[in-house]
Parts: C-alpha cells; structure tokens; sequence
C-alpha cells in the first residue's frame, strides 16, 4: 500500500503574530489538544500540526491560561490519546471547580455499519475503529469529570471523506456518510467543524483548518474577551461564506450545548 504524503508549505499567517497577551492569569482552566498531522496508514492532514500549536499559544497568551495547564499531544497514537484523558481526570480530580477546554485536529471517521463516528489516532487507518477513539466515549468522560464547564473544539469531519477528496472509508466508495448525533451531556458545550455529512476544508493561504483560523481570528480581534455566543455566530458565518467562495462547497460549523448548559453557555467566555 502506497500512502501519499502531501508537502504543504505554510506561510506566516496574521493570526500566528501578534496575538494578543492578557497578564490576568487563568489558573482555573485547563486545556487538552490534541493535533493529528502525520498519519502513518492514511493520507496527512496538512497543518493540523500548525493548528494545535498556535491554539496553545492562544489559550496561554490570551486565555491566560498557565504553560503547565496546557497539555498537548502532537501526533497521537491510541495510546497517546488514551493518556490525555486520564491526564485530564487525574486533574480534575486533584483540582475542583475547574473549567476544562478540549481542543481536536485531525481526521475523524466513522463506522460504515454502526455510523458511529470515532477520532482517528495516526497508527490507525479507520477500517478497524476498535483501534480508533469513539466520540460517545470522549463526550462520557469529559462529561463526567465533575468540572465547572467543558468546552470541546473539534476541527475534524466524520463523513469519511478528506479535504482533498480522498475517501477514508473501507469499501472506498468516496460516499459521504452521515453519523449518529451523540449525546452531549454534563456541563459541556461542543463547537463542532461541520454538520454531519459534511467534510471539514483546510484554508491553506493561512495554514490552518478553515475552522480553526477563524476560532483564532475571533480571539485575536476580541483579545480573548468574546462570549461562547459570539464565538460560535462568528465561526459559523464565516466558515460558511469562505468555504462557498474557495471550495465551492459547505462546511457548516455547529454549536451544540448539553441541556445544562443550555440557559446559560451563549454568556460564558473562555477566560
């Protein structure tokens, strides 16, 4: 089997400069992101890599959140993924009242029989997704963590299909399919790249995921001070009119609250 490796060479993008500093110190929020670049069985997801590092920069510049609360996993396998979770519950059990944001670039793929929708780890190839990590699951364990919120940021797509077309799905049909909405749960808020079905689109004259680059754009023009309500009509407006015009297809990012959150998320603010 012959994986092809796409070279993608990234420039300076305006949101990797001056990002915004905040000196107030963020103490009660952890973060956990987790960016797939390089995948061994699969094509690469250009600048996922370029993605998870600037959003780290982001969450401690103008979050403010401390360098020892951030945790990133580069290139996780199964076994890494399964280690940032119990990373993040030994936290949470060690910190009370915490405010946790999980962030994910990469492939995401589902379960052609079940239409389950799993993330993909870059040692696996998505035929076996008892190898891949479910999204069920990562919603039951962030949503059991006992914190104060949980803010979930998945630029991925579940549909089987690449950026550049490619298809991800064992009978290489190239079909995109539609997955099963999970449940989301506890005090969580999910911002998701796409509407089931649909694929997630890299903005390359950026470097980063078309969704991605506008979750940056609106903490650098906000200085992180914007509401989750802002946040989400901000990505969802532009993802939509930017995929139309350099696609010519559409990605439509979703914002889905649990029921807990559902009076009050729109309010929140991630510093």
């Amino acid at each position: 089997t012959t994986i092809s490796k796409q070279e993608v060479v990234i420039g300076v993008s305006d949101v990797d400069v001056n990002i915004p500093v905040n000196r107030r110190a963020n103490e009660n929020t952890f973060a956990v992101i987790i960016a797939n670049e390089n995948y061994t069985l699969v094509p690469t997801v250009p600048m996922a890599g370029n993605d998870g590092r600037v959003f780290a920069e982001y969450c401690e510049k103008t979050l403010g959140l401390p360098k020892e609360n951030i945790m990133t996993y580069p290139d996780a396998t199964y076994g890494k993924m399964l280690r940032a979770m119990k990373d993040i519950k030994n936290v949470a059990a060690a910190f009370p009242d915490i405010h946790v944001i999980f962030y994910y670039a990469g492939h995401g793929v589902p379960n052609e029989a079940t239409h389950d929708a799993f993330l993909l780890p870059i040692d696996a190839d998505g035929k076996q997704t008892e190898v891949c990590y479910p999204l069920k699951k990562l919603y039951t364990e962030l949503s059991t963590l006992g914190t104060q919120s949980v803010v979930v940021f998945l630029d991925a797509c579940f549909s089987g299909a690449t950026g550049d077309g490619k298809s991800l799905m064992a009978s290489a049909r190239g079909v995109e399919i539609e997955t099963n909405e999970e449940e989301v749960l506890g005090n969580m808020i999910i911002f998701s790249a796409t509407t089931s079905g649909q694929t997630a689109y890299p903005y390359k004259e950026h470097g980063h995921g078309l969704f991605t680059y506008f979750l940056l754009k609106k903490l650098q023009e906000s200085k992180g001070n914007t509401t989750l309500g802002e946040l989400g009509s901000y990505i969802t407006k532009n993802v939509q009119q930017r995929s139309v015009l350099i696609n010519q297809k559409i990605q439509t990012p979703t914002v889905t609250p649990s029921s807990g959150m559902l009076e009050r998320w729109q309010k929140m603010k991630l510093r």
